[in-house]
């Protein structure tokens, strides 16, 4: 990446532009190779070159930037030597989101390509006009669709990336490597040195990381992977003594950056939460920045560093690009419960019953009911009911619905329940919802009573 100055060289749009003097020094050097007879010629084909290049490769990163404003990021441009590229800050975009952003660039090329095609179709051009529109053409619609190919670092590589989701990260190095062999070879055979080593450079980016990912692969499957189940275990239930010893030996071991970032933060987290704050923040500034952190440990760690909103937001990045596992998703839910946000942790359980389990979602829907949440303990018990189909939480919903002060949803639930067609044996007797504190408020209405005066349903265990 090239050195940048302090200020943008200008802003579109509000988005700080960057512009590297090894932009234009490539872009000219590739501009003067286009053998033109004349002088004249040849400074108007540099010059000509030069703002088509320009201009196409920065519309090409506002699509990106763009694209991921819209979605609550911050983001700068930076044309370099090797073409552009768009930073962005501010949170992490979900699986979706980030395979929109990456195909926003190219979309651009594609769209300014195919005007221009149209407005100059069937018309007679001079010379000079007709390389303009040649070199238009070229680097916004040939370049978008190699940019397209699914090679990493290529956007069509993220957008690959994106659809695999983290999980599937080896796969996704192979795939790159492979196509990138495939093209690279193809473009030395056609003489298109360029693209050759572009997509050869790529390839061998493809290897080394489909390498790194294997050998993460083996160490864990040779215990490192069941040495870090230990630590979080250790980590949830608060022993710092264990989890820096842990750590201290999985770093004695570690043979692959996965590997070393985990002991690193394990062992980070057990000073964190001593109180030894500098020690672990110096051990954070030992990380792998090659490799993603893993979840738990960062978010743990960023919690016991006394920043449960940066640990909260990471495992929610997370969480969107699909990373799901119990302990994440305890902690995150942990994490806004902490915050007075017992709501939003109701929310995240309902939407992760598969990874919680039962059990785990009626321990949130029971604090959601200690703090009074009862609508969004409602929609929990009324997702955790439909998932499991047991009546003890059918009726959990009703309680949470009469609460909250919806006497029509509690109503409708307990006719349900009671027999009137709904197929569910109630987990409790007619008499039972009488003294039941919860529906106090239903006491007198017509259809409560009705429901209390009916034959008594058989009890399920």
């Amino acid at each position: 990446m090239p050195v940048l100055t302090v200020r943008p060289t200008f802003t579109l749009f509000g988005i700080p532009v960057y512009i590297a003097s090894s932009f234009w020094i490539m872009t000219i050097l590739f501009g003067g190779m286009r053998g033109d007879v004349t002088a004249v010629d040849a400074l108007a084909g540099v010059v000509s070159w030069t703002a088509v290049v320009f201009v196409s490769i920065l519309l090409h990163e506002l699509g990106h930037a763009l694209s991921a404003r819209r979605y609550g990021m911050t983001p700068t441009i930076t044309l370099h030597a090797m073409g552009g590229l768009t930073h962005f800050e501010g949170g992490r975009l979900s699986r979706w989101q980030t395979g929109l952003v990456s195909f926003a660039g190219p979309a651009m090329g594609l769209v300014i390509g195919g005007v221009v095609y149209l407005l100059v179709s069937g018309r007679p051009l001079s010379p000079r006009a007709h390389d303009l529109v040649y070199d238009i053409l070229w680097v916004n619609v040939g370049w978008s669709l190699i940019n397209l190919c699914p090679v990493l670092p290529f956007d069509g590589g993220h957008i690959l990336a994106a659809a695999m989701g983290p999980r599937r990260a080896f796969a996704t190095a192979v795939v790159s490597a492979l196509v990138g062999a495939a093209i690279g070879a193809i473009a030395f055979l056609s003489r298109q040195a360029l693209i050759g080593v572009l997509f050869g450079s790529a390839t061998f980016g493809a290897v080394r990381q489909a390498r790194q990912l294997w050998l993460n692969r083996r160490e864990t499957q040779d215990g490192a992977g069941a040495d870090i189940a230990k630590i979080r275990e250790a980590m949830e239930r608060g022993s710092s003594g264990e989890v820096r010893g842990l750590a201290e030996s999985l770093l004695e071991n570690a043979r692959t950056s996965v590997t070393k970032n985990a002991g690193l933060l394990a062992l980070a987290w057990s000073h964190a939460t001593e109180g030894r704050t500098a020690a672990a923040r110096d051990l954070v500034e030992k990380l792998a920045r090659d490799v993603p952190p893993e979840p738990y440990l960062f978010a743990a760690l960023e919690d016991a560093l006394g920043e449960p909103e940066r640990a909260r937001a990471w495992l929610e990045a997370v969480r969107q690009q699909g990373w799901r596992r119990p302990d994440t998703i305890k902690l995150l839910i942990d994490l806004y419960a902490r915050a007075g946000q017992i709501a939003r942790a109701t929310e995240v359980a309902g939407e992760e019953l598969e990874t919680l389990g039962r059990d785990d979602a009626r321990s949130v829907l029971s604090a959601a009911m200690g703090e009074n949440a009862y609508r969004a303990a409602a929609r929990l018990a009324a997702r955790i009911f439909e998932r499991w189909s047991n009546a003890a939480d059918g009726l959990d919903e009703a309680r949470a619905w009469a609460l909250g002060g919806d006497a029509a949803q509690a109503l409708a639930l307990l006719e349900r329940l009671v027999g009137n067609g709904g197929g569910h044996h109630a987990a409790f007797e007619r008499e039972a919802l009488r003294r039941d504190a919860a529906f106090a408020s239903l006491h007198g209405q017509a259809r409560f009573e009705r429901l209390l005066e009916g034959p008594a349903s058989p009890t399920a265990g």
